[in-house]
């Protein structure tokens, strides 16, 4: 294989690897629609159920509560909201890697964003333990 052969086959494969499936069409399909639908509808009410019931304060906040132990972490009111946030960013690098992964496999894209889902219901539950320590 010569110098020319070999850049051409490199420029094949960047190109190859440059196309994605349309954004547009991915989030037409239901079976990736709803899941993203339900797992941000789930992070703006985790949001919402925050911000209404732990405002910002000076004192410290209970952050996290065992059985064994009790409440075992305090810390300022603003890390409360760590919460949401790292659900924001597990539903963004979910629906990027159900994307990039559609055109190839549609089953690990619906299973990527259904697992998002899941992971909100926790945190739901983990929201709502938040909020009764500290309401």
């Amino acid at each position: 294989m010569n110098c020319q052969e070999q850049e051409n086959s490199l420029y094949y494969t960047y190109s190859s690897m440059a196309k994605m499936y349309p954004l547009k069409l991915y989030l037409k399909h239901p079976s990736t629609f709803v899941p993203l639908l339900f797992a941000f509808f789930l992070n703006l009410v985790i949001w919402g159920w925050l911000l209404y019931n732990i405002r910002f304060q000076s004192e410290s906040v209970f952050l996290h509560y065992t059985i064994l132990f009790g409440v075992d972490l305090t810390g300022p009111s603003y890390m409360v909201y760590s919460l949401p946030g790292l659900g924001l960013c597990l539903i963004l690098f979910n629906a990027a890697i159900g994307w990039m992964m559609y055109e190839k496999d549609e089953f690990v894209a619906v299973i990527s964003n259904t697992v998002s889902c899941v992971l909100h219901l926790f945190l739901l539950i983990a929201t709502s333990i938040l909020v009764f320590l500290n309401v």
